[in-house]
């Protein structure tokens, strides 16, 4: 039996036949295993494409590969394989993956677009966000498994119950929300009185900066914040840079959940209700992290380019900065010291957009300029970023 491979760097794939059983087991084992000892490899990938039946002699071959050969995945396996393979213990020992479902996106709805790639409604219940600048599954498992963590923390968060391949191209990630529409949308639909999208974005906020996570898969924003120090460094003197270090170092290292990406493309309305859809930006921080990256894309771009907002989001710049503010004043409008509070995030966010303009790799030569003279001044009047 010849069984077809491939051998790129150090990962070999080897695709199965369409049957393993008693009739050709004998011959699959010695093709394969002729393969696996000619050809060394870090990881093995056993593709199961064209698979559709494997019986116990055929279970037992696989056995044999995972006791000789650490790093064995199963991938591309069909419900009905995979079926057997769980029942007989298999997945608890071995790395299998189904089988994507394929979905087509012709004809649907885009009701929302990031970065990433466009969510559209593909049925009344559903809807799909298509990563179409290919985003690999594991990324896509990674935010939903995000998901999950925030949705049992009791964040409003949509779920996602599938991922699938998309036939136009890319991949997908499948969740059910019912007449939901968009925060962009909602806004739209409100005209001038913002007021109720503040009061959701607000809430929402509130719930997700106040719920507390341990989880140890989850980025530090400290972490990332410093990093973002040393992509800036060189546009301050050595004493601004150490009164910048000890900005950031005084902010606390909170446990609670920063979504870092929480602007209107990303956020849902269903049943009067914000909820989330986009989690591959999740972090554990203090709060301040949160309102420094929504800075960003609502306030920061327009400084230098009126236009931003309404190229980015459909919306105009006067509405988003209403928003953000509006936000602000909901979550710490009662506060004695606001204004400072304001002054701190807004701080923290031209970090954060200074350090994103150097990663661009674009010549932004007066946003640039911009968000240092503004980082300038706030070293000079700020001495902590705690609140």
């Amino acid at each position: 039996m010849e069984l077809k491979f491939e051998k790129t760097n150090d990962t070999l794939i080897i695709f199965f036949p369409d049957r393993v059983d008693t009739q050709n087991a004998a011959d699959f084992e010695a093709s394969i295993f002729n393969i696996l000892n000619n050809n060394p490899a870090k990881e093995i990938i056993l593709n199961l494409e064209n698979l559709t039946y494997i019986s116990s002699v055929g279970l037992r071959v696989v056995l044999k590969i995972k006791k000789q050969f650490n790093n064995v995945i199963l991938v591309e396996t069909s419900p009905e394989v995979y079926e057997i393979f769980s029942m007989t213990g298999f997945t608890d020992i071995i790395d299998i993956k189904k089988a994507l479902r394929v979905v087509s996106i012709e004809g649907c709805k885009v009701i929302g677009e990031g970065f990433y790639g466009k969510v559209y409604r593909i049925s009344p219940d559903t809807i799909l966000k298509h990563y179409y600048k290919g985003n690999p599954v594991d990324d896509i498992e990674r935010e939903r498994q995000n998901a999950k963590n925030a949705f049992v923390l009791g964040v409003p968060t949509a779920i996602s119950y599938d991922v699938v391949r998309v036939k136009e191209g890319g991949f997908g990630a499948i969740y059910e929300l019912i007449d939901a529409k968009s925060l962009k949308t909602y806004l739209l639909d409100l005209g001038d009185n913002i007021e109720a999208a503040i009061k959701l974005s607000a809430k929402l906020l509130k719930k997700l900066n106040q719920t507390e996570c341990l989880s140890t898969a989850l980025p530090r924003a400290v972490d990332i914040a410093e990093k973002r120090r040393n992509n800036i460094t060189k546009f301050f003197s050595e004493e601004e840079n150490a009164k910048l270090k000890a900005l950031l170092d005084s902010i606390p290292d909170d446990d609670y959940l920063i979504h870092g990406d929480c602007h209107v493309k990303n956020v849902f309305i269903q049943d009067n209700e914000a909820i989330l859809i986009d989690m591959d930006s999740m972090q554990i921080g203090a709060n301040i992290f949160e309102y420094a990256n929504l800075y960003i894309p609502y306030v920061a771009y327009a400084l230098d380019d009126p236009t931003n907002q309404e190229k980015f989001f459909g919306i105009s710049t006067k509405v988003c900065s209403n928003l953000f503010y509006g936000i602000l004043n909901e979550v710490y409008g009662e506060r004695e010291d606001y204004n400072e509070v304001v002054k701190k995030i807004l701080f923290l966010g031209d970090v954060h957009f200074l350090s994103k303009i150097q990663l661009t790799g674009q010549n932004f030569k007066e946003r640039q300029d911009n968000a240092i003279a503004r980082i300038k001044k706030g070293l000079e009047e700020l001495d902590t970023l705690k609140y």
